[in-house]
Parts: C-alpha cells; sequence; structure tokens
C-alpha cells in the first residue's frame, strides 16, 4: 500500500446496519473552496452498552461544538474549520444508545457528525493530544429518561444538512451486516495461509505449512459446502502466493459473512503442542506470546510481499478502526470461542482462551474474523498427524461445528429482528 491510500482509506466508517433507513449523497464541490485548518482521519466508538465514547482523530486541534436536539434525540459535533479524509459511509449502528451516523461538510467550512440515539442523552467533550494526533472524546449517556424529555431545538441551532435520497429510491429497513445476506446464503472466505514462495513454517520431517493447511481449508470448504443455506470460497486453491491485504479484499468482493484464516504454528520448543485461535485486538496483544505470533505471520508479508508495510504512516492507517469495529470484533470472538471449544476436543488447545493481537490478515472492518492455528508443525507428533487426511478432516469438522453454530445463531437474531 503506497501512502496515497492513507488518505483513501484513512477513514472507513462503514457501520453494521439495524432497523432503520439512512441517507446518502455527496457533498457539495463549494465546500472545498472554505478554509481548512483540520483534517478528520479516523473515528472509534468504545464502551458498554448504554455508556459510550465517540473518539474522532484529528491531525490539528479544531475548534468544536457538541450539543444534543430532541424530536429525535441527537448528538451533534460541530467541527471548525474541518474537511473528512477519505470517505464518510453513513448507517446506521448497534452500539446502544447509538443508531446511526450522518454528516454533512457545510458552507462555512466545518464539518458537521450527527449521531442518532435511541433516548434522550447527556454529553460531555474534550479534546486530548495523543502523539502525533489529537482526539474529541465525547461521552455519550443516557439520562434514563427516555424520549419523553431533551433538549429542544434551540432557534439558533441550524438544521444539520443531511445529504438525500434520489428521489425514486425506497428507504428500506436494513439488517444486521453479519445476517443472511441478500444473495442468500451464508459466505465463509477461508484463507490457506501462505503458498508460493511463502512456505510458512516447516516441520522436522519437511512438512510444509502451506501444504498442510490447503488440505484443511479444501476439506472445511468441501464440509461448508454441503450445507444448505452456506458457501466457502477460498482466497487460493493452489500453491499460489497472495498478499495478506490481498486475502482481505477476496473477502470483501465476496461480501463474505465469515473470514477464517488457516495456519499451522511453530515453536522453537518441539515439545510444544496444541491449537490456538486468534483476532484482532485494537490495543495490543492479549499476551505477549499472541504479540510475537502476529509478529511472526505478519513478517511473512515484509519477507515475501509489500515492502511498503515498512513505512510507519501505512501501517498506522491500516489500523485506523472503523465504527462497526467495535461489533465485528465481539463477533469475531464469539465465534472464535466455538471454533476453539470445537477444536480442543480434537487437540488439546495450547491456550484455553481466544488470544487477540495486530494480523494485518484479520484487519477487515465490517467482517467477523479469525486466524487459527491448526496445530503445531514444528512439533513431530503433530507434524505426522497434519500429513494424514483423516487428521485434516477432523480439524475442519471441529472448525464447521464452530462456524455452523455461528451461523445459527445469526439466524435466529434475524428472524427476531424481522
Amino acid at each position: 500500500m503506497n501512502s496515497n491510500n492513507v488518505t483513501r482509506r484513512g477513514f472507513l466508517l462503514k457501520l453494521g446496519a439495524l432497523a432503520g433507513a439512512v441517507a446518502t449523497g455527496l457533498v457539495a464541490p463549494r465546500m472545498l473552496a472554505a478554509k481548512v485548518k483540520g483534517h478528520l482521519t479516523g473515528a472509534k466508538l468504545e464502551g458498554s452498552v448504554g455508556s459510550v465514547t465517540f473518539s474522532l482523530l484529528l491531525d490539528e486541534p479544531v475548534g468544536h461544538k457538541v450539543f444534543t436536539l430532541a424530536s429525535p434525540n441527537r448528538v451533534v459535533i460541530d467541527l471548525a474549520d474541518t474537511r473528512l479524509t477519505g470517505k464518510l459511509k453513513q448507517g446506521a449502528h448497534d452500539r446502544p444508545p447509538v443508531t446511526a451516523i450522518r454528516y454533512a461538510e457545510r458552507e462555512n467550512g466545518s464539518l458537521r457528525v450527527v449521531l442518532d440515539v435511541a433516548e434522550e442523552v447527556s454529553v460531555s467533550a474534550s479534546m486530548q493530544a495523543d502523539g502525533s494526533q489529537n482526539v474529541l472524546k465525547v461521552s455519550i449517556n443516557p439520562t434514563g429518561r427516555g424520549n419523553t424529555g431533551g433538549k429542544k431545538k434551540a432557534a439558533s441551532e441550524p438544521e444539520e444538512p443531511v445529504t438525500k435520497q434520489p428521489a425514486s429510491t425506497k428507504k428500506t429497513k436494513e439488517k444486521p451486516v453479519t445476517s443472511e445476506p441478500a444473495h442468500g446464503k451464508f459466505i465463509v472466505v477461508i484463507d490457506p495461509g501462505h503458498g508460493g514462495k511463502d512456505p510458512g513454517a516447516i516441520g522436522s520431517n519437511g512438512t510444509r505449512e502451506k501444504d498442510v493447511v490447503l488440505e484443511v481449508a479444501r476439506k472445511l470448504k468441501a464440509r461448508i459446502n454441503r450445507e444448505k443455506g452456506m458457501k466457502a470460497i477460498l482466497t487460493r486453491d493452489s500453491d499460489t502466493f497472495i498478499p495478506l491485504r490481498e486475502r482481505m479484499d477476496i473477502a470483501h468482493r465476496q461480501k463474505a459473512d465469515l473470514f477464517i484464516s488457516v495456519h499451522a504454528d511453530a515453536n522453537p520448543n518441539a515439545r510444544v503442542s496444541g491449537s490456538s485461535v486468534y483476532i484482532l485486538s485494537e490495543t495490543g496483544a492479549s499476551s505477549e506470546a499472541a504479540r510475537l505470533m502476529a509478529e511472526s505471520e505478519n513478517s511473512y508479508e515484509l519477507k515475501f510481499g509489500d515492502r511498503s508495510l515498512n513505512n510507519t504512516s501505512n501501517r498506522l492507517a491500516s489500523v485506523l478502526l472503523d465504527l462497526s469495529q467495535n461489533a465485528m470484533m465481539d463477533r469475531s470472538l464469539h465465534v472464535a470461542k466455538g471454533i476453539l471449544g470445537e477444536l480442543s476436543k480434537v487437540n488439546n488447545p495450547l491456550r484455553s482462551r481466544v488470544e487477540s493481537a495486530g494480523f494485518i490478515v484479520l484487519k477487515s472492518p465490517d467482517i467477523p474474523s479469525m486466524l487459527v492455528e491448526t496445530a503445531f508443525i514444528s512439533n513431530p507428533t503433530e507434524e505426522k498427524r497434519l500429513r494424514t487426511a483423516d487428521y485434516q478432516q477432523r480439524l475442519a469438522s471441529a472448525m464447521f461445528k464452530g462456524v455452523k453454530r455461528y451461523q445459527l445463531a445469526l439466524a435466529d437474531a434475524q428472524s427476531a429482528n424481522a
């Protein structure tokens, strides 16, 4: 990824959609002539259900105003002399009390962001320096008075501009981002790690990680494809090298509902054994072992793939998580726990919990993703097992059971929201 991609991809706000219709459109070109002091480069929504913090990442400290409006309830954030870097996709969200987000760049050069909320809330805001960035943190807390109270819109407060749908576009009730999609099947993209010029880890008897994980992935694909309402797609079905971000792009092009990267672990200590499952962490690794694992897997990209990843600004851009990332990480953890539980019946897990770290291949903001280390290829016993079709099938079947349980849970949730 080159430096130009930082501005193109620096701010992704693709929101998981619950009930509600959302307007979309284009920003008027005349806005570009306004005086600009700062750029909004990213955002995060954090906190527990009902009490959240909306953090806006800015390259400069800018003047700001945060207030609430009623009928309907909204939180309005005005950023003076500020432009959006990249593209902001508007949509509904499932982090109570926040239900949706909108924005508009205004003729005076300010940027207005509007959060729709399900009930009356109180807000507080503070601008904080965070290294080379500035973060405007907006705390949002329900007042407990539901929709009956709230601040009435003052006459001096202008109505927030909202981009409009074309007249011919019908508003429809949106479904959760991970529910059964319009294509009618639950899509699982399976990513056999490494491949081609990247062999991955190599066992003492010469077994190559790239070969055994491809066989496991093929068996998992076959099992999923036998299930009604499900479809599996491989990022590679041959001995081919694919950069990590291209693997993510494949999942997006296929409109995946789940992404699973399949690997075989290695350790200098040949006695170490067992399966493990990882998800993305936005705040640092869950353990030193998880950090080292992520560094190891990511290092293959630097060795065999895109060397521009060495650029610090590119790495920063790659970890700017959008508003849906928190929900996706929750869903990733849910399905990862199920898969780890099933794998523990086949191969004693290395760790009893799902671990997390900064794996590049898991950084899809809107697809639940996980990395499965099926076994230790550096362990002679597990290396021997990994070479057999029977053991590969047992691993694939275990992963399928975890995936199926997750798919059924989503189907139940969809029915409840219908």
